[in-house]
């Protein structure tokens, strides 16, 4: 049980001490059966000493490991037994996107949080879709940075009350392309890219930048549309006040077939009926970029 709980949190986090973890088990559990079925002083006496031996030298590596990334011990060894969805995030993003989301946040004053939020209501309905662990980090990684195209557009028109003429917005519906582009050459992957390039794409084909429709959207890009307009629904702008949730899911299945994939909408209703905490906690507690600017401190 141990070797499974914390191999299946790596592939989602990448901790090197969760990884420790599972070699370490493994090597305990070995170590054990050799001690109540061995002979002594034979081959096998020997070898669980060694493996003994090799666990305890694994965790140390572990935890050092982990001490780099985290920086203090009592950091690294809590890092384990996080609960908190936010913080769970929080802890595994990479310094490269840290500092992206970080002036993402800054840039756009009317979405402070939206990044965050976004995040995880994409990865809960991935979740619910029975996504791998490996899939979930894409989610995380490419929700996190699917605005940072925005960093291009000036404050003028990001931050505009009003209506924005049509120059204004065809400028805004670059940012997907411009984001891609910013990306690319950061080494990310293309799954990940997918979802930066493609997440305003349409089922019906309408949307942008490459009037994609139905099946040819990647997957990763039809969760996160979903998790996108669910949010800009349900938090406050300029120009409106936040929607509730029920007129918020009402539109989501009105434009089901024609914005939206209606198997991402059906997913995203289910986890709601199922646990309100899910969109509740985000909209309750990551209400501005207060919270956001403390946690990427």
């Amino acid at each position: 049980m141990t070797i499974h709980r914390y191999f299946q949190s790596y592939r989602f986090t990448q901790f090197p001490l969760q990884l420790a973890i599972v070699y370490s088990s493994g090597w305990i559990m070995v170590s054990q059966m050799i001690m109540v079925r061995g002979l002594l002083w034979s081959l096998g006496w020997w070898i669980y000493h060694f493996l003994l031996l090799g666990s305890m030298v694994v965790m140390i590596i572990g935890l050092y490991k982990q001490y780099a990334v985290k920086g203090t011990v009592s950091e690294s060894l809590r890092s384990l037994f996080i609960t908190d969805p936010f913080e769970r995030i929080t802890n595994s993003i990479p310094s490269s996107i840290r500092a992206l989301v970080t002036a993402t946040e800054e840039k756009d004053s009317y979405t402070a949080g939206h990044t965050f939020r976004v995040t995880l209501y994409a990865l809960k309905l991935a979740e619910e879709m029975g996504l791998r662990p490996e899939e979930l980090r894409i989610i995380l990684q490419g929700s996190l940075l699917h605005d940072v195209g925005k960093i291009g557009i000036p404050d003028h028109i990001l931050n505009k009350p009003g209506k924005l003429t049509q120059e204004e917005r065809m400028l805004i519906e670059e940012h997907p392309i411009t984001g891609f582009n910013m990306c690319k050459g950061l080494g990310f992957l293309k799954e990940e890219l997918s979802i930066i390039r493609s997440h305003h794409e349409k089922w019906d084909g309408t949307g942008y930048p490459d009037r994609l429709f139905g099946e040819n959207i990647p997957l990763y890009a039809r969760i996160v549309a979903v998790a996108d307009v669910y949010d800009a629904l349900t938090s406050e702008r300029s120009y409106r006040k936040a929607w509730t949730h029920g007129k918020a899911m009402e539109f989501l299945k009105e434009n089901i077939g024609t914005h939206f994939d209606p198997a991402c909408v059906a997913a995203w209703e289910a986890v709601c009926i199922k646990d309100p905490f899910v969109y509740q906690y985000p909209s309750e507690f990551i209400k501005d970029g207060t919270i956001v600017k403390r946690a990427l401190a």
